[in-house]
């Protein structure tokens, strides 16, 4: 979710450790860190043990041990705008459980290790993320070394998600039941405010059976992503990264070709006041067969509490909050020359224009206001519109991975979307969420023709998801 999303990149930016000094579940389970349990006075309970197993007589050695099961179920009505002819309405149950071990050897060594299988039925074409027997999802080791100019330099090796920073076009894939990994190396360096990332590593391919996914031998991604807080004293954070995605066959308007695609980008977060903001722009470059590539993308989201507008008190539980999002993805011209405009975020999640997940990023241009409320109980509830139009004439409109939506249409509007979600934090341990979305067809979407000549019509979509950590 939305929301999600957001407080995940909140927990990537601070301590892993709570100032509370309380069991604390991460977006990214391999961030939790219990070292503070050796210091507590009283004796550890129960479930405090399962986090923190002291090994060897140290208290820098130990092993914890932690998981997650999911239900979430999606329902369409009709799926993809009624443009797929073998899916039309349908609900879609997805169960999914992961277990983790975290093992610490003095604070130079750790080993994490991820299993996780998943189910799914109802869907009338499954895809390879939607289900699996148990599988190593992430098995890595860091080696942490001082440096001589008081920094940390950290080595990880092995099967990993690739948390670079907040950055919107690099997303683990939470929504779907198997997470986004891959298989390589990653060199972190921190000191102070100043955060290097420098990578190299190929997506994991996802198989059915039990252990075995195997490595991509068709796609490689390396980079080096930087991060710097308050640089010079000022009051924001700037993120700057390079990132090269490779791809023996890749599918656009244009056609079918190998692809290798570099992203130069940089992105700016902070506060004034009430207000929040971060914005990001790249530029891309390299080739799609013959054509040299040259696209640019663009997003932000800025927004402020309005709580003292509307006469609510500052120390109220009732938090409301305003903002806009926007996004834009250049599209292809010309189908026919030698330069490749459409822009293709490297990773990105497939619900960054609205929760359904059916609209990408390439060749788009989205606005979405936004109303938001922290509520008493850890509810939130965000409501939020979406409109959604094509760059350009002659490039289609991206739906799902591996998805064209293709008319013979000039129409540049795709989109509007109303969506409500809601998250409530029950407790420590479990967390629903539930998300409802109208989707009006736009003009495009409308002359749009699925394969049993059914034209694109409004949709509905709604989710609902229970979620226990431990």
């Amino acid at each position: 979710m939305i929301l999600a999303t957001a407080r995940a990149e909140a927990e990537g930016s601070a301590s892993s450790v709570g100032s509370k000094e309380e069991i604390e579940f991460k977006f990214y389970r391999w961030k939790e860190d219990y070292s503070w349990l050796a210091k507590k006075d009283e004796p550890l309970t129960g479930y405090e043990q399962l986090k923190y197993m002291p090994l060897f007589g140290s208290p820098d050695n130990y092993i914890s041990f932690g998981g997650e099961i999911r239900y979430r179920l999606d329902t369409f009505a009709p799926y993809l705008f009624d443009l797929n002819a073998r899916q039309k309405d349908f609900a879609s149950n997805q169960e999914r459980i992961m277990l983790h071990t975290d093992v610490h050897l003095s604070k130079n060594f750790r080993a994490f290790m991820q299993v996780d299988a998943s189910t799914e039925d109802g869907r009338v074409t499954t895809r390879a993320y939607d289900q699996s027997g148990l599988d190593l999802r992430q098995g890595f080791a860091d080696f942490i070394l001082p440096s001589a100019d008081q920094g940390t330099l950290t080595i990880r090796l092995g099967r990993q998600e690739l948390w670079l920073g907040p950055t919107r076009w690099l997303a683990v894939r939470d929504p779907t039941n198997i997470r986004r990994t891959f298989d390589g190396a990653l060199v972190e360096y921190v000191n102070g405010g100043l955060t290097v990332r420098a990578f190299d590593a190929k997506p994991v391919i996802i198989d059915k059976g039990w252990f075995d996914d195997t490595t991509s031998e068709i796609e490689t991604f390396k980079g080096v992503y930087a991060i710097a807080k308050k640089p010079l004293g000022a009051p924001f954070t700037v993120e700057t990264y390079l990132m090269d995605r490779e791809q023996e066959s890749v599918r656009y308007a244009r056609g079918t070709a190998r692809e290798e695609r570099w992203t130069l980008g940089s992105r700016v977060s902070g506060d004034i006041g009430p207000m929040k903001y971060a914005v990001e722009g790249a530029y891309q470059f390299g080739t799609f067969g013959t054509a040299d590539i040259s696209a640019f993308g663009f997003n932000s989201d800025i927004s402020s509490g309005v709580g003292s507008l509307v006469g609510i008190p500052k120390e109220s539980e009732i938090k409301p909050r305003f903002g806009f999002r926007t996004h834009y993805g250049t599209g292809d011209r010309n189908l026919n020359d030698g330069t490749f405009r459409t822009f293709a975020a490297p990773y990105p999640a497939a619900s960054e224009i609205a929760e359904m997940s059916l609209i990408g990023l390439s060749n788009a241009i989205n606005i979405s206001p936004y109303l938001q409320f922290q509520l008493p109980h850890d509810i939130f509830i965000e409501v939020n519109w979406n409109w959604v139009w094509k760059d350009t004439v002659a490039d289609s409109v991206y739906g799902p991975p591996g998805t064209i939506l293709t008319a013979g249409s000039t129409a540049r509007s795709v989109a509007e979307i109303a969506e409500l979600q809601l998250e409530w934090d029950v407790n420590t341990f479990v967390k629903i969420e539930a998300v409802y979305a109208h989707v009006f067809a736009g003009d495009y979407i409308s002359a749009a023709k699925g394969t049993d000549g059914a034209r694109g019509s409004d949709s509905d979509y709604g989710r609902a998801q229970v979620m226990i950590r431990f």
